[in-house]
């Protein structure tokens, strides 16, 4: 049964800033995780901080408006124990989604076991937009971008256009190919537009029917504003025949696009306005103790300092007793070179360099790494060059946390600006698998660079960054949190480029795999 304090002590705002203080300790290497990403200024949560200006300010208006009453709602600490719970197992095995989606019912929760949940209601929505400022939506990304292929391919098959589609490749025969990258999904503005229709509805709405359909609607107009603009792009690139300044401007344009559409939305939350009548102050009002439950004068205001904060105690000593490599995201550890090689010194002659035609991919802050490029012995031209040349790259991070994962913003397999993608193939890797294929060509040139590459997480090979990402949560029932992406490049003069990876593959795979499992599973 809730139960409400005695009136001296209802007025005592302690142990609310009491749980405050230990969920902010407890979660700080989270914390600090999240405002590195915020900064990041290019990707999908630089909205981070303002948001989280808005969030404060909502809710210490709220609380003004309303002044809870501090209890003790024994219902609401089971929530608020698997909440601990839940992010605890983030932090011990080492899965930061868990630890960013308990976050917010963490917080809510506890003030709902301090207030509860009638007068932490109006608090839900202002602490809620806190959601979209997670990293976890990166899981929609590669979603959004099959969605997005299979919209743009349907809006090309109406036009007079020779096109092939193959995953999230658009191939314009004797023109180039597009890349539907992880920038392309439409993630960014479907978390910017849901984010403004969630404010404008707190501010300005009274009835949570009119609030979802506004939010539905801004979904759609989000996702519509991205097509359209992945679409102009084709076209005009096309057109163009890949000249175009707005391939280069995409980003700047999208905005544009994505602006045109919030005109109509907030049409549509006036007419909502209109349909409610009279605007009132929203639907957060002082709620009467009264109406909540009895008071009762047994209550103790230390028992519910006790009792509230003994489950966010036992977060702060598990968070930094096994966070702090979870919560080391703004400190770049050392990386270290992996002694190996994976292929045969008789048949390739090492070289000294690291890159294969000025090519070699970016990864972000790896703890290992290992690239090497060659030159085959016995195809070697009197130049010194060599009819074929290969640079075969190793990434691995020990344990994925904040700004050190194997699939991040900022972790790119070529330079866009540089090269484009020509065609996509499957890449035969021996025992029955295979790794993903793809061939580059240089802007400008005829010159082409053929790569196969897969992600070897917790002892799982992965063929894209989705299914990379997702590996790690089957990893939660064994030793192991490392994750690596092997990268093979071939380059030939006069041979079959995809044939060559196919022979080469299987032994450099099976090689990467023995040497991945003796540094980290055993």
């Amino acid at each position: 049964m809730e139960r409400v304090l005695s009136r001296s002590a209802a007025n005592s705002s302690a142990p609310l800033w009491l749980f405050l203080t230990l969920f902010v300790i407890g979660t700080w290497p989270t914390l600090v995780g999240l405002s590195d990403r915020w900064l990041k200024f290019d990707e999908s949560y630089s909205h981070g901080f303002l948001v989280l200006v808005v969030s404060l300010f909502l809710s210490a208006g709220t609380w003004r408006r309303i002044r809870p009453d501090v209890g003790l709602y024994w219902p609401w600490l089971i929530p608020l124990a698997l909440s601990v719970l839940l992010y605890m197992a983030g932090s011990i095995l080492l899965v930061e989604a868990f630890q960013q989606v308990a976050l917010i019912p963490l917080l809510l929760s506890g003030l709902m076991a301090l207030w509860g949940w009638r007068q932490a209601l109006p608090f839900v929505v202002p602490i809620g937009l806190m959601v979209l400022t997670l990293p976890f939506w990166d899981y929609l990304s590669w979603p959004l971008q099959l969605i997005t292929v299979a919209v743009n391919q349907f809006m090309l098959s109406w036009l007079d256009i020779e096109f092939v589609v193959e995953g999230v490749f658009v191939y314009f025969p004797g023109v180039g190919a597009f890349e539907i990258a992880h920038g392309c999904s439409g993630l960014r503005y479907l978390l910017v537009g849901v984010t403004l229709s969630l404010l404008y509805g707190e501010l300005n709405l009274r009835t949570w029917k009119n609030r979802f359909w506004l939010v539905a609607v801004s979904i759609l107009f989000a996702l519509i504003a991205n097509w359209l603009r992945v679409f102009i792009i084709i076209y005009v690139g096309y057109e163009s025949n890949m000249t175009s300044s707005l391939i280069n401007e995409h980003d700047f344009f999208g905005w544009w696009v994505f602006a045109a559409t919030l005109v109509p939305l907030y049409f549509i939350g006036r007419a909502f306005e209109k349909r409610e009548g009279l605007i009132s102050d929203g639907p957060d009002q002082k709620t009467d103790g009264k109406a909540v439950s009895k008071i009762s004068e047994k209550g103790s205001l230390s028992a519910v300092r006790f009792v509230v904060a003994l489950p966010v105690l036992a977060l702060v000593g598990v968070s930094w007793l096994t966070g702090p490599s979870m919560g080391a995201a703004g400190t770049a550890s050392q990386t270290r070179q992996h002694s190996v090689t994976l292929v045969s010194a008789d048949d390739w002659l090492p070289l000294f360099d690291r890159r294969l035609s000025s090519w070699r991919p970016k990864m972000v802050r790896p703890d290992r790494v290992m690239e090497k490029s060659f030159l085959k012995r016995g195809a070697l031209t009197s130049d010194g060059g060599s009819d074929e040349e290969l640079l075969v790259a190793l990434y691995s991070y020990s344990s994925q946390r904040p700004g050190a994962e194997v699939v991040q913003y900022h972790n790119r397999l070529y330079d866009a600006s540089a090269l484009s993608p020509e065609r996509t193939f499957d890449v035969e890797a021996g025992d029955g698998m295979a790794l993903s294929g793809l061939t580059l060509k240089y802007r400008g040139s005829d010159e082409l660079i053929h790569l196969a590459f897969g992600y070897y997480v917790e002892g799982r090979w992965e063929r894209n960054e989705l299914e990379a990402k997702l590996a790690q949560l089957p990893g939660i029932f064994n030793s192991r949190s490392d994750a690596s992406l092997l990268v093979i490049g071939f380059k030939c003069e006069a041979c079959d480029g995809r044939e060559g990876l196919n022979r080469l593959a299987p032994g450099i795979r099976q090689a990467a795999q023995s040497h991945l499992d003796r540094e980290y599973a055993e």
